[in-house]
């Protein structure tokens, strides 16, 4: 494979911010450990006595595993105003031939039933969702029953409201195994990178659900236990995608149209493969990439029909776009974002800080934007060398050394400035 063209000439400081913002965004560890630890009470809980699918968990053969976002690990902090996070877990049976395509969710909906720490029980079209503080599961059925040749593949239902119910090819776990294989685990400078600003910047959000949750937390790294959740990867491919779904969650949270879903984005991270010029190139070619896939779609009249390398039948992106018109907007909507992000990001390479950080306001929130702020005044009064910040007269411009372009205009400013320049809710910019 030719390797891409570099759109951008010095992109160190934009790649800094960058690698804050992804920070910010994805789960901790100790949220990662507790993410596991319900995990682990999901199959306690369908597995109990009075469990209607208890009959039908076969110890050794039926399977409760993570699946989507937190099984490739790109699982980020969704919406403008709360911390929630979204995960997803399959639920392996062996479906009898009896049961019509709605009776399994029925089950399943029944069985969730007082979970532990959940505030409600939602039935959804294909899962049960569990809504605890600040996260949700979403829980699927898998129909294991017709044991397909290929790995962990089978069948999940489709059974909403209104309309016909019916079942969906589908193989989440060979998905994620794709993925992890076509990203791998990270390069191991990038990953080092990421591991300092996941040391000043990562945040804890999830409350225990109670002390015995607390408790099981505070041991997970004693006690030896099968992982729940697969590994974390630091991959450069990961964390843009990463960036990507934040910025189309902001985007599509005004809009009345569907965004496009997030295991299509996975497979297109995953598609695009590796750059070695660093975070802000990986978005950009899968924001622009994309973007021409879609330009491509709607000039030639057809849509995109991704399916999962792992098993061909599984269509990841069969709900979306729509059929015909609305569909053809649907993909217009969102190569027109797509080109937004490209755009800013070009603009960013060479702003001064005060640009810079208005620009990651607009892209990724400005509650992040502004945390982000927090931890490079930080960081760069942690520096012992003084003349890393300046100053463009009469602009009001800031800027570290890696993101000046023209020394020449700036003056050297004492750090202490910093923090009253552009640390805050927005109004000293």
């Amino acid at each position: 494979m030719n390797q891409p063209v570099n759109p951008f000439q010095q992109a160190d400081a934009l790649d800094e911010v960058l690698l804050d913002v992804a920070a910010l965004i994805e789960l901790s560890p100790r949220d990662r450990r507790i993410a596991e630890n319900r995990y682990r009470l999901l199959k306690v809980h369908l597995e109990r006595k009075s469990s209607p699918l208890a009959p039908y968990l076969i110890d050794g053969e039926s399977l409760i595993y993570a699946q989507g976002s937190i099984a490739t690990s790109t699982t980020i902090v969704s919406g403008t105003e709360d911390d929630r996070f979204d995960v997803d877990a399959i639920v392996e049976i062996d479906v009898p031939s009896h049961w019509d395509n709605d009776h399994a969710l029925d089950l399943l909906e029944e069985a969730l039933q007082g979970f532990p720490g959940a505030n409600e029980v939602v039935r959804c079209t294909r899962c049960v969702q569990l809504r605890f503080a600040f996260m949700h599961m979403d829980v699927t059925i898998m129909d294991r029953s017709a044991r397909i040749s290929v790995v962990r593949a089978g069948e999940i239902f489709h059974s909403p409201d209104r309309g016909e119910s019916y079942r969906v090819p589908s193989n989440p776990w060979g998905f994620t195994r794709w993925f992890r294989n076509a990203v791998g685990i990270g390069q191991d400078t990038f990953k080092e990178l990421l591991r300092r600003h996941r040391a000043t910047v990562g945040r804890d959000r999830l409350p225990f659900l109670d002390e015995q949750e607390r408790l099981v937390v505070a041991k997970a790294d004693q006690v030896d236990l099968p992982p729940m959740i697969p590994s974390h990867i630091d991959a450069q491919e990961a964390v843009a995608l990463k960036l990507l779904k934040r910025f189309l969650n902001l985007r599509y949270e005004g809009l009345s149209m569907k965004r496009p879903p997030s295991i299509y984005l996975t497979k297109r991270a995953g598609d695009v493969g590796y750059t070695p010029h660093g975070l802000a190139a990986q978005l950009f070619m899968l924001a622009d990439s994309t973007a021409k896939i879609m330009r491509d779609h709607t000039g030639r009249g057809t849509r995109p029909d991704e399916r999962n390398p792992s098993y061909p039948l599984d269509r990841i992106n069969d709900r979306w776009p729509a059929e015909g018109l609305a569909g053809a907007k649907e993909m217009t909507v969102f190569a027109e974002q797509l080109e937004y992000l490209r755009e800013r990001l070009k603009q960013m390479e060479r702003a001064p800080l005060d640009e810079m950080a208005k620009i990651i306001d607009d892209l990724f929130g400005e509650r992040i934007g502004k945390a982000q702020r927090e931890a490079l005044a930080a960081r760069y009064d942690r520096r012992q060398d003084p003349s890393t910040l300046f100053a463009a007269p009469r602009s009001g411009a800031i800027a570290a050394a890696t993101l000046v372009s023209k020394p020449e205009v700036y003056r050297e400013i004492p750090r202490h400035h910093f923090h009253s320049m552009i640390v805050g809710d927005g109004d000293e910019r």
